[in-house]
């Protein structure tokens, strides 16, 4: 249960505000797993892990509103990850822009520490739609992760996250106003959303690359439209992003899809990420998921996921995932889980193993794993 509270000095920091805002909310979800994974190292060893965020992942935030009058509202939302499983908080953005010569993969640590990681927003809202500042998510991420066929569940190697939603930064470098890192959201952002009209809506999104001299490098713009009835709908986003020398570019797009059928749901995705120019240049992935799930009772959740996955142009490589996964609701707030993941890469070599999402480990020998997965989700 999300808890509400009036004039409530969050983090002591904001004490000063907090009065005059009309509501502000903190609310959170904790996700933790038991995951053992087989074929980890070239002798075929496994791996017995603790870890956060395998149903979704485990974040804490605070968000407010104020009644500014006319309809018209101000916004603010901040939004962390909780690594749990260790209690650290944050996940760093950005990049040295240095490729491993080794592997030839850029490095896609992040070197700048941020604690509210997922979202650092303030806004407006009205009839007009809703305009947000800041850091935030980029096109897609929130409209296509519905029809995922995990619903961006296992975040970590699910590759509609991994690559598609443009997390990829060892393969593609530090395009956009992030510069790699946790590249699912954008630094110096501007983010409308058109209001809802008889269930149709869309956004539009633009990144500030902050570079001296050179207005196109490190920036993002893209459009996403969507449809949704409340149970079934359709989405698409577009962008393109530029590296710090504006002389690359990277495209995105995607589209997918839900179908409500009483108990069963249906879903299917598209993506891909294409670069156009400089060291990379016709670098592209595409990822084609496809999943159903299946209300066994008002409690009880089954799942069904396939995705492939594909390196071509510079670099060649393809593997498959196929994923299964049962949900049991303990209450509105608490969830547990299980899961089994099976992935088959097209051969031992490095551009097939990388297309994994992370599951065989690079360098190896292997070209397939299996992981199982047991946790509880609880919100609040």
């Amino acid at each position: 249960m999300k808890k509400t509270l009036i004039a409530f000095a969050v983090l002591g920091a904001f004490a000063a505000n907090a009065s005059a805002q009309s509501s502000v909310t903190i609310y959170g979800i904790i996700d933790a797993a038991t995951v053992y994974t087989t074929n980890q190292s070239a002798n075929g060893g496994s791996k017995m892990s603790m870890e956060s965020g395998q149903m979704a992942v485990s974040r804490w935030g605070f968000k407010g509103t104020e009644d500014l009058g006319g309809g018209l509202k101000a916004n603010f939302n901040f939004e962390g990850t909780l690594v749990n499983d260790t209690g650290a908080a944050g996940v760093s953005y950005g990049g040295d822009g240095k490729i491993d010569p080794k592997t030839g993969l850029f490095s896609a640590v992040g070197t700048t520490p941020t604690l509210f990681d997922r979202n650092a927003t303030v806004g407006l809202s009205g009839d007009f739609g809703t305009v947000n500042f800041g850091r935030q998510n980029m096109l897609g991420v929130d409209s296509l992760s519905l029809a995922d066929p995990l619903s961006a569940a296992h975040a970590a190697s699910n590759p509609n996250v991994v690559y598609s939603a443009m997390n990829s930064g060892a393969l593609f470098g530090g395009f956009g106003a992030n510069g790699g890192g946790t590249a699912l959201r954008q630094n110096n952002s501007i983010k409308y959303l058109t209001p809802m009209v008889s269930g149709f809506g869309g956004a539009a999104m633009y990144a500030f690359g902050e570079q001296a001299g050179n207005t196109s490098a490190n920036t993002y713009a893209g459009l996403a439209g969507y449809f949704t009835d409340g149970s079934s709908g359709v989405a698409f986003a577009y962008a393109k992003m530029k590296d710090a020398t504006a002389n690359s570019t990277l495209t995105l797009l995607g589209g997918g899809g839900k179908l409500k059928l009483d108990a069963v749901a249906l879903k299917l995705t598209y993506v891909e990420n294409k670069v156009d120019g400089g060291l990379l240049n016709n670098r592209k992935i595409a990822v084609v998921g496809a999943g159903v799930d299946f209300a066994l009772s008002p409690v009880t959740t089954l799942t069904a996921a396939y995705y492939d996955t594909k390196l071509s142009g510079l670099g060649s490589g393809k593997a498959d995932q196929y994923i299964a996964m049962g949900k049991y609701a303990l209450s509105k707030r608490s969830t547990i889980y299980a899961s089994f993941t099976y992935v088959k890469a097209g051969s031992v070599a490095l551009g097939d193993t990388l297309m994994s999402g992370g599951l065989i480990p690079n360098g190896a020998n292997q070209d397939k794993a299996y992981r199982t997965a047991v946790g509880i989700n609880h919100s609040f």
